[in-house]
């Protein structure tokens, strides 16, 4: 049985040492051009490109909250050729049942590229003519005056909505949905709106040119970027979500297939070009890369995590842990 076993593990790893991409590797992108997860991914399907010889082609497909790019991935042939690229917001449509097909069992995780840290930050404008310089003072300014702060997000029913409103529970603000980063930006900054919740790495200018302010860090501790800036745990809220952007193939792709993609993102994780990516961006907080057993089982705990929050908030359409 040991050997039985032991031969398996070693045609497996032969099989997908042989597999050779022959043509163009499309990777989807949910999401638009310049967000978070688009950003991530363009400079890994450049290494990827030298890495297995062949054009690594990222196909935006938008619209529905990650939904549309979604079903154009379910409808390209499981062949190795086309993957989807990730994150735990499609996990909530899922759940909601805004999919045509259980996102969940049709779609395996692959490998996962970079986990990054979710941070309120608020407009320095808005800071000034309301008067707080810190979250707490937030807190009670909107504790004071309800409904009159505002909160930005490009997708208040995604994974920004959640860790959105776990960290400001009990508080009564106003969402303000934008279709593109660059527009809630650019409304952070006029004092448009008060606040806003983003990844570190698309804001990073904008702090440093002193427009707007990191209130709080959502995470499990002071990020090294910004020590001085408290993070969710040590204040005692419960909100630590953040975007795991990771790549899955549907369900039938070729396992060797997968398994060299696998391979190439791991040798490309090494290359100096990513590791600088990682820095720049604040991806360097986190553990990032994982393989596919690793992120399969950070998938799970995230669907179980998700799913108690869209139950308790009445919008769970498809619960996979009855």
């Amino acid at each position: 049985m040991l050997l039985a076993v032991a031969l398996t593990i070693v045609w497996a790893a032969a099989a997908s040492a042989e597999w050779k991409f022959a043509r163009k590797v499309t990777i989807v992108c949910p999401w638009g051009v310049g967000v978070g997860a688009d950003n991530t991914i363009r400079p890994m399907a450049n290494l990827l490109k030298g890495i297995l010889g062949q054009e690594v082609e990222v196909a935006n497909v938008t619209g529905g909250k990650g939904v549309n790019g979604v079903e154009y991935a379910y409808k390209q042939p499981a062949d190795g050729y086309t993957f989807l690229l990730g994150t735990q917001s499609l996990f909530i449509q899922d759940m909601q049942g805004t999919t045509s097909m259980n996102f969940k069992d049709e779609f395996l995780p692959v490998v996962r590229l970079v986990h990054a840290i979710n941070i309120i930050a608020g407009s320095r404008a808005a800071m000034t003519k309301k008067g707080y310089s810190a979250f707490s003072g937030l807190v009670s300014y909107v504790k004071e005056h309800p409904f009159e702060v505002s909160v930005g997000m490009l997708t208040s029913t995604g994974l920004d909505g959640a860790s959105m409103n776990q960290a400001l529970v009990g508080l009564d603000v106003l969402d303000v949905s934008y279709p593109s980063g660059p527009e809630m930006n650019s409304a952070l900054v006029g004092g448009h709106i008060d606040m806003m919740i983003t990844g570190t790495d698309e804001i990073e200018g904008l702090i440093a040119a002193g427009d707007i302010v990191p209130l709080l860090v959502l995470c499990e501790q002071r990020m090294k970027r910004y020590p001085n800036v408290e993070c969710s745990v040590e204040l005692g809220i419960n909100s630590v979500l953040g975007p795991a952007c990771g790549i899955f193939a549907r369900k039938g792709t070729p396992q060797e297939a997968i398994d060299a993609l696998v391979a190439a993102v791991e040798k490309a994780t090494h290359d100096k070009t990513w590791q600088d990516f990682l820095v720049q961006g604040c991806y360097d907080e986190r553990p990032g890369f994982a393989g596919p057993a690793e992120y399969a089982r950070d998938c799970e705990s995230d669907y179980k995590a998700l799913s108690e929050y869209l139950k308790a908030g009445g919008v769970l359409k498809k619960d996979y842990y009855k």
